[in-house]
């Protein structure tokens, strides 16, 4: 369904039912934060619906509530409200009411949050919004402590600038340079409204505008089962039977600032921090509004196949040939790629490969659309 649902539909359930439970939400979470690039406006990934004010997120919760209602938020999953407003708090209608929170679900750009930094028990999701701003959590799984850093890379913004921060539940004001660290509470995830002098000056990096991204194609042949990163107990089974499995999660197809199975963006032992990773045969489609050029360094992510082939990297312009790669082996590195698209609507991204190349994961990394 991530593939074909954001085609014939408004939203795509991504997940089984939710239940008001920290780790089931952590479940319903992770089934969505891999699909950055399957979400835009008019289709969106859908989480399913929020629990704040009952079970683990109810008034004696408001550290988990606030977290439940950020990662839907950030993650652009419709915040359908699951509770009996009828029985408001006010301490739980300051979470539904919160104007900063709903704007960053809201944005026009559209672009889901992409992870910046990802393990099992922190994790800092990025979105930029519609006015250049940047949306950051910073999320503890965890029912411990945390310790966590924000950096500039996190924001791809200059480190040898301000950063300015607004806390979007405290109203705090802050800044920093370079990187800020953060204590975080059990289960707590602390977001702001980040602004900040952009590393690329005079464009924007395809992974940070995720909503303008369709994977038209996304070179997934047929599916496989990738893991569930958070395996809950089901509520409706509890612990009969021998428990969830791996299920097949989209995980194979494209992805922001990670290659294909959420591994790192490495092509001939480089590393690059942005860029879009996807598998070979695959056909991304790009919505220009004013830029003239396009940028990349392309090649053969080092997670896949030595002596598999090659593949050749294309770039379209409403149907016109604009650029095209040598034919791009294992190990071999990352070649540079650029094509003048002023007055151009869409610009389509091509994987070319042999059959036997099919699923290999190929790497768009720096991918930049520049004025």
């Amino acid at each position: 369904m991530r593939a074909w649902g954001k085609d014939v539909g408004n939203t795509s359930r991504t997940s089984d039912d939710i239940q008001p439970l920290w780790p089931r939400m952590l479940t319903n979470m992770d089934t969505v934060t891999h699909r950055a690039l399957y979400a835009h406006p008019g289709s969106w990934n859908d989480a399913d619906m929020l629990f704040v004010g009952s079970g683990d997120f109810d008034r004696s919760h408001l550290v988990e509530a606030r977290a439940h209602f950020t990662l839907w938020a950030m993650l652009n999953s419709p915040l359908i409200i699951g509770y009996d407003l009828r029985k408001l708090t006010p301490d739980l209608l300051a979470i539904f009411g919160n104007a900063d929170i709903v704007a960053l679900n809201q944005d026009p750009a559209g672009n889901q949050a992409v992870l910046a930094y990802d393990s099992d028990e922190v994790q800092i999701l990025v979105k930029t919004l519609a006015d250049g701003s940047k949306g950051v959590a910073v999320v503890n799984r965890t029912a411990q402590p945390a310790k966590a850093t924000l950096t500039a890379e996190h924001l791809k913004l200059r480190p040898d600038t301000d950063v300015r921060l607004r806390d979007l539940w405290s109203k705090a004001d802050s800044s920093f340079r370079k990187d800020m660290a953060l204590s975080l509470a059990p289960h707590e995830t602390r977001v702001f409204r980040a602004a900040g002098t952009r590393r690329l000056a005079d464009g924007l990096y395809l992974s940070e505008q995720t909503g303008r991204v369709n994977p038209a194609v996304d070179g997934v042949a047929s599916p496989q089962a990738d893991p569930t990163i958070h395996r809950s107990i089901t509520p409706w089974i509890g612990t009969h039977g021998s428990g969830e499995h791996a299920q097949y999660g989209g995980w194979g197809g494209a992805e922001a600032d990670r290659a294909p199975y959420g591994k790192l963006l490495r092509i001939a032992g480089t590393d690059f921090d942005t860029g879009l990773g996807v598998l070979g045969q695959s056909r991304l489609e790009v919505r220009n509004t004013g830029f003239t050029r396009f940028t990349t360094k392309v090649g053969v992510n080092d997670s896949g196949t030595p002596k598999a082939g090659t593949v050749t990297f294309e770039v379209w312009g409403d149907g016109r040939l604009l650029a095209t790669s040598p034919a791009m082996a294992f190990g071999m590195a990352a070649a540079p790629l650029r094509a003048a698209i002023k007055g151009v609507r869409i610009v389509e991204l091509v994987a070319r490969g042999s059959t036997s190349t099919a699923t290999q994961p190929v790497a768009w990394a720096e991918a930049a659309l520049l004025r």
